[in-house]
């Protein structure tokens, strides 16, 4: 039987497939194209509209999309193993099948996606697992090693392509968003083997009216034994693969104009530079985000600035700024991030005129407690111990969401707010992986 997860509860309150299409359907293309399949966490983000521009946002603006495919930047099956191995270290299962079909499709080996690397896709996967891994276990030895390979420009695309899988990771093993029959079909005789499996993303929805827009072209695993070599030199576990073309291309740059109209009407208000853009989000939110500070390149900033003043829009939120300021603090401190706790209590101060410190503390030892132990402090409102019970189960990676958690968070909160609690966790992991790469990069002890 099926393991219970938010997504199965929340199903009901899914928007149609047809309706995002309407609205949405350059997005939906590209991902589809990328990846062979249209995404199920998709009716779900948008139950709460600035999950859905968020997720739209980070995607194609953290990986340089489409300008990555046609090979400018860091070298794109060094991307995809990056993103795999995240998705790996975080435990996402889901994540986990869609990296594998997009890196092989960006021409990673299967070879690599089983463990098996060369020199310097062993210094991708060691980055890669260390911002990843919780706690972190990225050191400065590790940058240097991949500076052997990469530019440091060509580094912040891979680091960046790992954060925006923080986001992602998270959000579909906390929800537990179900797989999509294609994305099994095509990676499970591959990565089966390494430990991979459905888990809690195998559940079949039948309120969720899925799309197939056709223009995804599905991997073709081979019947034969993974150790085996095909003779095309595809490599083993496939017969073909559907590998970056000019038909990707054309596909690409077909939906390129619809896709960009979104994305500058999301990002309206905050400049294209860099540095303005930081200054931007200050006027916006009152509180910069340090780390985008340390980054390079203005694409990936201007995005993250949107979506964080989407994320901390008084008039956006369904749950309310004060709660959203104890969700990221209950995340920071289950991962053990001390300058993540410290910028979120220094939001919090910001955005509620009446912020208590001592029941701050409080949820922030409420966090770090195990879970048989650990007591709710008084003084919060029925949303705000729902949210902050929420964001406990769903901050340690995997997830340990359960039926008594799911059963707490719909009791207490409309499904809009339960998916803004899992956006909000979702944009402090990738925060988190922010912080624990450019301390490393840094050697800041």
């Amino acid at each position: 039987m099926a393991v219970a997860t938010l997504a199965q509860h929340l199903s009901t309150s899914s928007v149609p497939m047809a309706e995002l299409e309407e609205d949405y359907r350059p997005m939906l293309k590209l991902v589809e194209v990328l990846i062979g399949v249209v995404p199920n966490c998709d009716p779900f983000l948008e139950i709460w509209p600035p999950g859905f521009r968020s997720y739209n946002l980070l995607v194609p603006n953290l990986l340089n999309l489409p300008i990555s495919l046609f090979g400018q930047g860091a070298p794109k099956d060094l991307i995809g193993l990056a993103m795999y191995t995240a998705s790996r270290a975080a435990e996402c299962m889901y994540c986990s099948a869609h990296t594998c079909s997009f890196a092989l499709r960006r021409g990673t080996t299967p070879e690599a996606l089983t463990g098996n690397y060369n020199e310097i896709e062993s210094a991708v996967v060691r980055v890669a697992e260390g911002i990843s891994s919780v706690p972190a276990s990225i050191t400065h030895a590790d940058v240097l090693q991949l500076r052997k390979f990469l530019s440091d420009s060509d580094i912040e695309w891979l680091v960046l392509s790992v954060a925006m899988m923080g986001f992602l990771n998270k959000f579909m093993d906390t929800m537990g968003i179900e797989l999509e029959e294609a994305a099994i079909h095509d990676v499970e005789e591959l990565i089966g083997p390494t430990g991979w499996q459905v888990g809690k993303h195998g559940w079949n929805s039948e309120e969720i009216e899925y799309f197939d827009f056709l223009d995804g072209a599905p991997l073709q695993p081979k019947a034969t034994s993974l150790g085996s070599s095909a003779g095309n030199g595809a490599g083993p576990g496939f017969s073909h693969v559907p590998k970056d073309s000019l038909s990707t291309y054309l596909h690409t740059l077909r939906q390129a104009p619809g896709a960009i109209r979104l994305d500058r009407q999301w990002q309206r208000g905050i400049s294209s530079r860099l540095a303005p853009a930081l200054l931007d989000l200050e006027a916006e939110v009152g509180h910069s985000f340090p780390v985008l500070a340390s980054m390079n390149h203005a694409r990936p900033v201007r995005a993250l600035a949107s979506v964080l003043r989407d994320n901390l829009d008084p008039d956006l939120t369904a749950l309310g700024l004060r709660a959203k300021a104890m969700v990221g603090l209950v995340y920071a401190r289950v991962v053990g991030d001390e300058v993540l706790t410290a910028e979120c209590i220094q939001l919090a101060e910001r955005v509620d005129p009446n912020f208590n410190h001592r029941l701050m503390t409080a949820i922030g030892r409420f966090a770090a407690e195990p879970a048989e132990t650990a007591v709710l402090p008084p003084g919060l409102t029925r949303e705000e111990a729902a949210a902050v019970m929420l964001a406990k189960v769903g901050s340690p990676s995997p997830s340990v969401v359960n039926e008594i958690s799911i059963e707490h968070a719909t009791d207490a909160l409309n499904p809009e707010q339960i998916v803004e609690v899992v956006v909000w966790i979702s944009v402090q992991q990738l925060l988190h992986r922010l912080y624990m790469f450019y301390d490393a990069f840094l050697d800041i002890p």
